[in-house]
């Protein structure tokens, strides 16, 4: 397959969420990107026949998504062959992987422009918000040992690529990148493919952050980022400390 200067976005889901990925969808299409796709893994294509009417838009069903299916009929399928799947099938050089609850806000492509004028990138992220406008796991240290090896917000500008980790929910990745990095395909959904992935990928590829772009989620999620969290207050805690040490040049 040749490929090509745009974007693919793959929407992964269970098949239960409709409005969201009416939603998701919407969000892809009023960035007004010049060359685009969009393919959402893990639903029917007749749920959405009056829904879209774009060339653009790829539905793949469990059932027609190969030999894994055929073979492992009561299994759950596997969040990581979900996203191969995206990977084997973009046909453009970036990709942007969203979980079916997460949707692009307005400023997201021209940021994205915005940030590629004096960056170049292979692994990229961005601000992620909860529902309550909020932030999330988005740019964060996950092995460090001076937090104890605890996940801990990494300031925007600053970059420890040895330490840190892509949350799986969303992220953007060159083709080239994926193609040479698949997830596991053992690991299934809640098993840390983002975390395993990760690991192996920041090896070679240095991970990205743009400022100028966002994205939200179409729920809410809890998590040791919400301040009603038990662990909520050493999230924030360990993050003023990794802070304080950029600041006073303990850490570079």
């Amino acid at each position: 397959m040749k490929i090509t200067n745009g974007w693919s976005f793959g929407v992964i889901t269970d098949g239960y969420h409709q409005s969201r990925i009416i939603k998701i969808v919407k969000s892809i299409i009023s960035q007004n990107i010049p060359n685009f796709e969009i393919i959402i893994i893990g639903d029917k294509k007749e749920k959405y026949n009056s829904k879209f009417n774009n060339n653009a838009i790829r539905i793949f069903d469990f059932e027609n998504l190969g030999e894994w299916s055929n073979n492992n009929k009561d299994k759950t399928f596997p969040i990581s062959l979900k996203k191969n799947l995206i990977v084997d099938k973009a046909k453009f050089e970036k990709i942007c992987f969203l979980h079916d609850y997460v949707y692009l806000d307005q400023n997201w492509y021209s940021g994205i422009l915005k940030f590629e004028t004096k960056n170049e990138w292979k692994i990229l992220t961005n601000k992620i918000l909860n529902q309550d406008n909020t932030r999330v796991f988005d740019w964060v240290l996950y092995d460090q040992p001076i937090t104890y090896k605890k996940v801990t917000f990494l300031p925007e500008d600053k970059n420890i690529n040895h330490y840190q980790y892509i949350p799986g929910y969303y992220w953007c990745a060159k083709k080239e990148v994926m193609n040479k990095f698949k997830l596991n395909e053992i690991l299934k959904w809640g098993e840390k493919e983002d975390v395993e992935w990760s690991l192996r990928v920041r090896k070679i590829y240095k991970f990205s952050f743009n400022k100028f772009s966002s994205v939200r989620f179409l729920k809410y999620k809890e998590g040791p980022w919400s301040k009603k969290h038990p662990k909520y207050k050493k999230v924030m805690l360990r993050s003023s400390f990794i802070k304080f040490l950029f600041i006073f040049k303990f850490l570079r």
